[in-house]
């Protein structure tokens, strides 16, 4: 075998047919910022999710960015403007990966216990509250830690029974 031969023999690497799987975005923890990657995200993946899961994955992503603007906590750093949120999400064939990581307070450790709706009259609902409980029930392998001072979130949406447009060949 000549060692042009032994080169090419390693693993091949996977061809994907979907074009631009990964998307991140590094921004500010801004509603402005936040507004304009989801405008991105949509622009990147709607081509190839059904309505139902890039809705879904907006809507979690959405509820999780904007609470890292809301709670954030200002104390942690001098300069508010260099809180940042760092977001990836990866297409496989079950789903979306997503992680998020910022720079932001802890997340309290009750956000991840399991939730059960409480039965009430749609009147006496109050404004807030159902974060968390929707991004628990629209995510799978949701997993959380803190490593120095940045949060780290990671999960998973689901595709449905034939939501794909596409497989991953290779």
């Amino acid at each position: 075998m000549s060692s042009t031969e032994r080169q090419n023999a390693g693993p091949k690497p996977r061809t994907l047919t979907r074009s631009q799987p990964m998307f991140h975005r590094v921004l500010q923890a801004d509603p402005n910022d936040v507004r304009q990657a989801l405008k991105d995200l949509r622009a990147r993946f709607a081509p190839q999710l059904s309505a139902d899961t890039m809705g879904r994955l907006e809507l979690v992503l959405a509820e999780v960015m904007n609470n890292v603007v809301e709670h954030a906590e200002l104390a942690l750093l001098p300069d508010a403007m260099s809180r940042s949120i760092h977001l990836c999400v990866v297409m496989h064939d079950n789903g979306l990966s997503c992680a998020i990581t910022d720079d932001g307070g802890r997340l309290p450790a009750d956000c991840l216990l399991p939730r059960n709706l409480p039965v009430m009259d749609p009147l006496d609902l109050p404004e807030g509250g159902f974060g968390w409980c929707l991004i628990q029930g629209l995510t799978q392998s949701l997993c959380y830690y803190r490593e120095d001072q940045r949060n780290c979130l990671a999960f998973m949406v689901p595709y449905q029974q034939s939501q794909f447009s596409g497989p991953i060949s290779g």
